[in-house]
């Protein structure tokens, strides 16, 4: 197999084109696939383009290499290649290699990310093991077999993982006779930097990723949108004047390994504009886009995007069914179920997931950050009370700018207990930090007593005031003296409205005893 003569590589294919026999085209173009990839991007693309089905079916990585496939990975079954051991016997070592990789990138475009990574463990064990010349020249495909394995890691949502393969890859990339290989490698180290809040590593990263040569066309899809995205992150993080350039991301069924990323740019930033229908209408768009399966960093963005988005139209409930459906889906998914815990004001799962929360390791600094503004958040749920010192870790998250965006998912009424426990000159410092910064609102939840609860709760289940009467054992006039009580104490005129307030406030299942 040739992976280092592009010149050779493109004397063999215009001989195998002129030829006419598919199959000649076929087998040329696999075995200097490297070469042709890199350095004759548009050749290989239209060759492998005018290949059969049938033909392509015996060589997976051309298949893979195929414009149709990741399209109609969406649309029809995906194409998911398996190694036959009986076919691997008469491949070069190389060959091997090379389907090992177009594996493990057909896995992840199909949304299959733990088979992906599968093949991405294989292929590095392989890269460990099993040693050969060639994959070692800097004019070889090393420090690309990095790159897609931490790719993989990525769309896992293991970003640290994934920053290890990464590093790899740069330096590999430094050194190859592939002038945007370093460039790459950079834009990804970047975006997972974005990814885990990392705002300075990442910004430097990209610095000098747009700092390299423009990328070639093997590689410039790739490294725009992955340099695109990663911006976008940064600035919605700091609520920057950026924040509203969101037309450059990847569309919503883009089939590049970013589209998670972009999505989860778009909803931070709706969000953050308090435009919820929104962030759910672009969730929906991307969701109906790709096949998205449990364990990837997809699932996680949409599983915590939804629930958020569904939190901010006041739609608890299906922000609660969401949560129980996504349960431990990810990083973002479980911030977002412990955020929608304290706006249910609901302690005990609040403290318990956040308990659980703080002790996994693998968490980002941003996500660090924001499970200690959440305690605060929990602190005051508990005693309507702040600790000077919860005070003042809040008040030194909020004057760094990167942070701007982590503190808007806190109550105003804790901004409002951390200025009252700040010195004066401090507290100035701090108002001027979140100065223009939305928050959320909480409503405190209504003081019924306990015979008004018990109406609430009776509502569901009793269409009738005689029928809740006979059930509570009560007279009807009492039900209806309890019932405008508990539309006064709730601000609304309705059973429907009551219901709807209740199941926000968490007063369906609260203790009608408390």
């Amino acid at each position: 197999m040739n992976l280092n003569d592009p010149d050779r590589a493109k004397h063999e294919l215009d001989r195998a084109l002129e030829s006419s026999d598919p199959e000649s085209v076929a087998r040329v173009t696999n075995h200097h696939i490297w070469p042709l990839l890199t350095a004759h991007t548009e050749l290989l693309l239209t060759s492998v383009s005018a290949l059969d089905v049938s033909v392509l079916e015996r060589y997976p990585v051309l298949r893979l290499v195929h414009p149709m496939t990741a399209v109609l990975s969406r649309s029809a079954r995906p194409f998911k290649p398996l190694l036959y051991s009986e076919a691997a016997r008469s491949m070069s070592p190389e060959e091997i290699d090379f389907v090992i990789l177009a594996q493990l990138i057909a896995f992840r475009v199909s949304g299959d990310i733990e088979a992906a990574l599968v093949y991405a463990r294989r292929l590095a064990d392989r890269i460990q093991n099993v040693r050969h010349g060639s994959r070692d020249r800097l004019d070889g495909p090393l420090w690309y077999f990095h790159h897609q394995i931490g790719s993989t890691y990525l769309a896992a949502g293991d970003s640290s993982r994934a920053l290890l393969e990464f590093a790899t890859a740069r330096q590999l990339g430094k050194l190859s006779a592939q002038g945007d290989a370093e460039r790459a490698a950079l834009g990804r180290i970047a975006l997972a930097h974005a990814l885990r809040g990392a705002l300075g590593d990442a910004e430097v990263t990209l610095a000098q990723a747009r700092g390299l040569p423009e990328p070639t066309p093997a590689q410039v899809t790739a490294s725009l949108s992955t340099e695109r995205t990663t911006a976008a992150l940064i600035a919605i993080d700091r609520m920057s004047a950026d924040v509203s350039d969101l037309a450059v991301l990847s569309p919503y069924d883009s089939t590049d390994l970013t589209w998670p990323l972009a999505l989860l740019a778009r909803t931070r930033a709706f969000l953050a504009r308090q435009q919820p229908e929104d962030a759910l209408e672009a969730i929906r768009l991307a969701r109906d886009s790709h096949p998205v399966q449990p364990g990837s960093l997809a699932f996680d963005v949409i599983g915590a995007a939804s629930i958020d988005a569904l939190a901010a139209t006041g739609d608890f409930s299906r922000a609660r069914g969401v949560a129980d459906e996504v349960a431990d889906a990810g990083v973002l998914t479980r911030l977002a179920t412990i955020r929608l815990f304290l706006q249910e004001g609901n302690a005990d799962a609040s403290s318990r997931a956040l308990r659980a929360f703080t002790l996994d390791q693998t968490v980002g600094p941003a996500q660090r950050a924001e499970s200690v503004l959440l305690t605060g958040w929990l602190e005051l749920l508990g005693t309507d009370e702040l600790d000077r010192e919860t005070a003042l870790q809040v008040h030194r998250f909020a004057r760094r700018e990167d942070n701007r965006r982590l503190i808007t998912l806190i109550p105003r009424q804790l901004v409002e207990h951390v200025v009252a426990h700040l010195p004066e000159e401090v507290a100035s410092e701090f108002a001027t930090a979140v100065a223009g910064l939305a928050f959320v609102e909480i409503d405190p939840r209504p003081a019924l007593t306990a015979s008004e609860l018990r109406v609430l709760n009776a509502l569901p289940d009793h269409p009738s005031t005689a029928a809740m009467a006979a059930a509570l054992h009560v007279s009807p006039n009492t039900i209806k003296s309890q019932l405008r009580s508990v539309y006064r104490k709730l601000g609304c005129s309705t059973r429907e409205e009551a219901l709807r307030i209740a199941d926000r406030s968490r007063l369906l299942r609260a203790d009608e005893t408390s």
